[in-house]
């Protein structure tokens, strides 16, 4: 890539091309991940998808996320999420770092990867990224917390104990930007060495993503973008989520997010200062069977350290 032209132009269909043509040559049958970590604030920090999104803010970026779903349950899902990425001077290449640290009744899971994207410009305001990410994912369920009810701890055919394994792990995607479209596929875990310790903690394949926005401006004060992902694991039905955005004033954005007749997800982000955003979304469950006590709750706060205005709506 470093023989390439500084300015690489490539016609205006060709990056959709490439992109399904990366994903085409995925190994889809050979391939084994973690389940996939649910967000509903996801399209305001896209590398939790997407590797190839790495530089997109044009700067550094560092976004914290934390959810709690299903609040009613006990052992339910906990997440923490801390994400970081930035583009170098030579606006080619991206690097970015995910963590991730899972929580689900007896079983956790830390997942960490480190992220490199690189930049092919395909218009003056527009550019297709290609992302990789590699890492370690750790796994572990303690059985053994599970004696307190159970009513006789001595039975022979119960082995109570604690297991765990670590394995390395990547993935890949690519991701196409305009100022008035976004447009992502990837598979965030496309391999993992993980033999799978519970079914909570691993999957037999992995999960892939396709994304799409559409930016448009009703007035000098007002955005509206609707978006759509696609998630898809083998044996699974594809599911999907379908968002509608208004940015107000460049301060205030309000969403809902539906999902796949589960769940319907209010979502409400402010920005605190120029380079600082809080998030809180409030997800409503839609089946009988998760209206009692199913509702989740999720934070997010983005620091963007510096960007380089591009004559862009916002720096997202």
């Amino acid at each position: 890539m470093k023989n390439w032209p500084k300015n690489i132009y490539i016609d205006a269909f060709k990056p959709y091309y490439l992109a399904v043509m990366i994903l085409l040559m995925l190994p889809f049958n050979e391939a084994k991940a973690q389940q996939a970590i649910q967000f509903s604030q996801y399209f305001s920090n896209q590398l939790v998808l997407n590797p190839a999104y790495a530089g997109s803010d044009d700067a550094l970026s560092l976004t914290l996320v934390h959810r709690n779903q299903w609040t009613g349950v006990q052992g339910a899902p906990k997440t923490t999420t801390v994400s970081g990425h930035t583009l170098f001077k030579n606006e080619h290449t991206g690097l970015g770092v995910n963590l991730f640290v899972d929580k689900i009744n007896i079983h956790s899971n830390v997942n960490f990867n480190g992220i490199y994207s690189y930049r092919i410009k395909t218009g003056s305001k527009s550019y297709l990224s290609l992302g990789l990410s590699a890492g370690i994912n750790y796994n572990k369920s303690d059985y053994n917390s599970l004696l307190a009810s159970i009513n006789d701890p001595n039975d022979p055919n119960i082995r109570f104990e604690k297991l765990s394994e670590s394995a390395f792990q990547f993935g890949t995607g690519v991701f196409y930007k305009s100022p008035k479209v976004e447009i992502g596929l990837s598979a965030p875990i496309l391999y993992s060495g993980s033999s799978g310790i519970s079914e909570e903690s691993s999957g037999n394949m992995p999960h892939y993503f396709v994304f799409a926005r559409y930016k448009m401006k009703l007035s000098p004060s007002l955005q509206f973008s609707p978006s759509v992902l696609l998630k898809s694991k083998k044996d699974w039905p594809v599911s999907y989520d379908i968002n509608a955005e208004v940015l107000i004033k460049e301060v205030l954005m309000v969403a809902l997010s539906y999902r796949s007749a589960e769940t319907l997800s209010t979502i409400v982000q402010v920005k605190l200062l120029p380079q600082m955003k809080f998030g809180y979304s409030y997800d409503i469950p839609l089946s009988e069977i998760q209206k009692r006590n199913f509702n989740s709750h999720e934070i997010m706060l983005n620091y963007i350290f510096k960007y380089k205005d591009y004559n862009a709506s916002t720096p997202r």
